[in-house]
């Protein structure tokens, strides 16, 4: 093995140079040998990489992580093969089987609060100069760390912005354009720069240029003296961000960042769109005219710091508990399904991990042993597509509703699928059985008379100045007003908050993917009532009971009792159906809206969202009034061609 990579290092310093890239991929070799030992590359097979990846997921590392380090892996495979064209030897790395899934994460881009509270503390004018090219430019932290004298371009007059040449990722150069009070920063340490035989715009203490672990360590530096949590990277972020706040086009923006593909500045820019936050704040104003917000609170307050979000680890004897449910279980069947759970278990959010862990268990727990008691089944290869389809039958007889037969039966397939990728034998026929067929369910939203009374009686129950009050009635609000999930509520965290801007950040939503969602004047009022009760703890938990987190189950209680009060039956994910439906009937496109709720089809949206007949009513006499002004005059002159038997014949209407 290691001769082996002698041979892809020497390859891969031909191919990069002096870039990084050797670097980081030889790093993630030397990771996975220490798993394997110097086993001969040839013997390297499939279980291997499996044992790799999991070794992996345990030690907590993101899909992005794991997937790059798999990319290295199958490349250095291929770079093997290659020298041998004429051997046959398959890659162990398979994408299909070893590949996790990666949500759709936001851009970690700091919000202005932050970058201004940075800057106040920066006093140096060399830093202040770095750090405003990275916030102001876009420039990454080795461009700023490479920029030479002579790559800086003085303006003609004061008013007009200078040119910079940089050098980008793989060399590639491109020009940046600093404003004049940009420039105007830069400028005033070029006129204190000291004297030095080299030519970078930016020294150390030594007179020698600065390296990129240098500038990193100088922004830690001043973000610790700030109380916030900043990278440079961030800074690049914060750039691209603001730009798309004011509407420039994104093929612009990515020519700015030096992005090979338009594709990875929709990354960069993914949290920042003014046209989903215009087009909700519309909706929000015309539903909030007929009512009348909470009357305002004498004591209001939002966070003075932004603290880093915590990551969360889920319990291992929550796993180990979970895992458990298989014991009594077949030895065939046993350690696949453990295996199974354990991979699911690593790809969900930690703080919903234990939820979703004991159903899976107990669901798949009822499947098999069903199969078990009524089905011929000693082993994989006996499973059969008969088998599978009693059971759906039994199911149906039981009273289980079309919907939860097929959650169901798609886990049981997800789970079939894990299996075949471990090279076990198992029939195709059994990925053929068809889903139970689903009657379009009647509509989940509340009408605004109900939506209007529970909005009344939560008021009434919230109006005592106490924190749970003040909770309460600031999650109720969150809820109705951003389409949250239960889960995505209970997982805020006091850094998601951007007041200024007028945004939630929402992490690790479903499927992992991270979205944006906007706040309303009375949510806005809502939460700094609540965080001016809130608990002073070291817990970045946003709703906190007593110093702990928050639980589903007393949100759920809290809501099912004011729904009593006024006699509608309401759940949280009732209210996100709700919002949907009012904020399309006030004209919120089905696009902006399938944004907005995080979903990934439009179909799913149009589940949530139903138009009111009055509402198609009302869009159809405005069409038909529209069309209906046309003068006659205006209309165009149709031609008719009127069929003979000898040949067709073209008759056009002059006149009316």
């Amino acid at each position: 093995m290691k001769t082996a990579i002698e041979r892809f290092k020497r390859y891969l310093c031909c191919r990069y140079g002096d870039r990084s890239t050797p670097k980081h991929y030889l790093s993630d070799l030397d990771i996975f040998v220490q798993l394997i030992g110097n086993k001969p590359p040839t013997e390297v097979s499939v279980q291997d990489i499996d044992r790799f990846v999991a070794q992996q997921v345990e030690q907590g590392l993101c899909p992005t992580t794991i997937n790059r380090r798999l990319a290295t892996l199958h490349t250095f495979f291929e770079f093997l093969a290659a020298e041998e064209p004429d051997k046959p030897w398959p890659n162990p790395v398979i994408w299909r089987r070893h590949r996790i899934t990666q949500g759709e994460p936001l851009p970690r881009d700091l919000r202005d609060s932050a970058v201004e509270r940075l800057f106040a503390v920066i006093d140096d004018d060399r830093d202040r100069a770095m750090f405003g090219l990275m916030v102001g430019a876009g420039l990454r932290v080795g461009e700023v760390a490479a920029i030479l004298l002579q790559d800086l371009e003085a303006p003609t007059s004061p008013d007009q912005m200078a040119r910079l040449r940089v050098r980008g990722k793989g060399h590639k150069e491109r020009i940046v354009w600093l404003t004049p009070a940009l420039y105007a920063t830069v400028h005033t340490w070029l006129q204190k720069r000291p004297h030095s035989t080299h030519a970078h715009l930016f020294l150390n203490q030594h007179g020698r240029p600065l390296s990129v672990a240098g500038i990193q360590y100088r922004l830690k530096q001043h973000a610790e003296s700030a109380g916030i949590h900043a990278t440079c990277h961030q800074l690049r972020h914060t750039f691209a961000r603001r730009l798309v706040e004011q509407e420039m086009p994104i093929e612009s923006i990515s020519k700015l960042l030096g992005h090979a593909q338009v594709e990875t500045t929709q990354i960069y820019t993914a949290g920042a769109d003014p046209k989903l936050r215009d087009a909700f704040a519309k909706a929000m104003s015309r539903l909030e005219k007929a009512h009348r917000p909470p009357s305002a609170p004498r004591n209001e307050a939002e966070p003075q710091s932004t603290p880093r979000r915590q990551r969360e680890q889920s319990d291992p004897a929550e796993l180990a508990d979970c895992l458990s449910t298989f014991d009594s279980l077949p030895d065939w069947l046993r350690p696949l399904l453990r295996d199974y759970l354990t991979r699911r278990w690593h790809n969900w959010q930690p703080h919903m991990a234990k939820q979703h862990g004991h159903r899976l268990a107990r669901q798949l727990r009822r499947c098999w042993d069903w199969l078990l008691a009524n089905q011929t089944v000693n082993g994989w290869s006996d499973l059969q597509r008969s088998h599978i389809e009693a059971w759906l039958n039994a199911r149906q007889k039981a009273g289980i509703a079309a919907s939860s037969r097929t959650c169901e039966l798609s886990e049981l397939l997800s789970c079939l699928r894990f299996v075949a990728d471990r090279d076990t034998p198992l029939s195709a026929n059994l990925f053929r059985v068809a889903y139970p067929e689903r009657s379009d369910p009647l509509p989940r939203y509340l009408t605004e008379a109900e939506y209007n009374r529970l909005e009344q009686v939560v008021l009434a129950q919230t109006a005592d100045d106490t924190p749970t009050a003040a909770r309460d009635r600031a999650w109720f609000f969150t809820l109705s007003h951003t389409g949250l999930r239960v889960s995505e509520l209970l997982n805020l965290r006091l850094s998601d908050l951007e007041f200024a801007s007028g945004r939630l950040m929402v992490r690790g939503g479903k499927n992992t993917r991270d979205r944006v969602v906007y706040l309303t004047p009375t949510l806005t009022q809502a939460l700094r009532t609540y965080l001016s009760h809130r608990q002073d703890t070291v817990d970045d938990h946003l709703w906190l009971d007593d110093g702990r987190p928050l639980q589903a189950h007393q949100v759920r209680y809290r809501l099912r009792r004011w729904g009593q009060l006024c006699d509608v039956a309401v759940t949280p994910h009732r209210l996100r159906h709700t919002l949907a439906t009012r904020l399309i009937n006030q004209g919120m496109s089905l696009e902006s809206l399938r944004r907005l709720l995080g979903h990934k089809t439009l179909s799913m949206t149009q589940h949530y969202a139903r138009l009111y007949d009055a509402t198609v009513r009302e869009q159809f006499q405005t069409a038909m009034a529209n069309i209906e002004r046309i003068a006659i005059s205006d209309w165009p002159r149709p031609e008719i061609v009127l069929t003979t038997a000898e040949q067709p014949v073209m008759v056009k209407f002059d006149s009316v």
